[in-house]
């Protein structure tokens, strides 16, 4: 959906406080999920095939590496495959499989899969839990493979922005009875601030690879968790809060 944070929980209460409206919604945006799945497949099938004869090309003619513009060629065909492939996980970004389940041992997880990339970087990664004993975590109701891609997507732009000697660093907490908060900050280079008022926009990037799409899809998976993200980015810091209902 090409909405907003906040108009999206706008719509959220308006569909729980009227039914008709609520069915009226549904229904237009399974049609619209159903066509652009459609498009994605459409374009999918002849993009196959133009990789599938590029790689038939270069290894049957060798030379054709040595032609200008080839490798431009197969990297502007490799980012396409990403686009459709971010734009097929967006269509299906509102949409969580929740189940009770331990969420620091995703965070842990997830840690320790970036460690040796951190490391070979030079940047410390680390991890900070407020009361590890508390019962809301080890048994809090999330989709864990859209909630990884979520803290993922974060994690690897805080790693391309950070640069050796910067920190990375993952903080959870229950706020409250009601809130349960995890923060991830770093010390690298600041988002544009041109950027931030629209970071979670589809197709909105500042990165010359990016598809703008990453943030995006994060914002729809929290927002379907009834949760939050937000981000501020100053000099000194730039922290993403995802805030989650307990």
């Amino acid at each position: 959906m090409l909405f907003s944070n906040e108009e999206q929980h706008k719509l959220q209460d308006l569909m729980s406080s009227n039914e008709d409206f609520a069915y009226f919604m549904t229904k237009s945006l399974d049609g619209c999920k159903s066509i652009s799945s459609q498009i994605c497949h459409e374009l999918r099938n002849p993009l196959t095939l133009i990789k599938s004869t590029s790689q038939l090309i270069e290894t049957s003619s060798p030379e054709v590496k040595n032609i200008k513009y080839w490798e431009q060629l197969k990297d502007d065909i490799h980012e396409l495959e990403l686009l459709l492939e971010d734009f097929s996980t967006y269509n299906h970004s509102n949409t969580v499989n929740r189940q009770n389940q331990n969420i620091l041992l995703l965070l842990k997880s997830i840690l320790a899969s970036f460690q040796a990339a951190a490391s070979q970087k030079g940047v410390e990664i680390s991890l900070s839990i407020d009361n590890e004993d508390i019962p809301c975590y080890t048994l809090y109701s999330f989709d864990r493979i859209k909630m990884k891609q979520v803290i993922t997507n974060i994690l690897k732009n805080a790693l391309e922005a950070t640069e050796k000697g910067n920190c990375i660093h993952i903080a959870c907490k229950a706020e409250d009875p009601s809130n349960l908060l995890i923060t991830i900050s770093n010390n690298g280079n600041p988002i544009p601030e041109d950027i931030l008022p629209t970071i979670f926009t589809p197709f909105v990037t500042y990165k010359a690879n990016g598809t703008g799409l990453g943030l995006a899809i994060s914002s729809n998976i929290i927002t379907a968790h009834g949760g939050t993200l937000t981000v501020t980015s100053k000099r000194e810091e730039t922290s993403f809060l995802i805030s989650l209902p307990l």
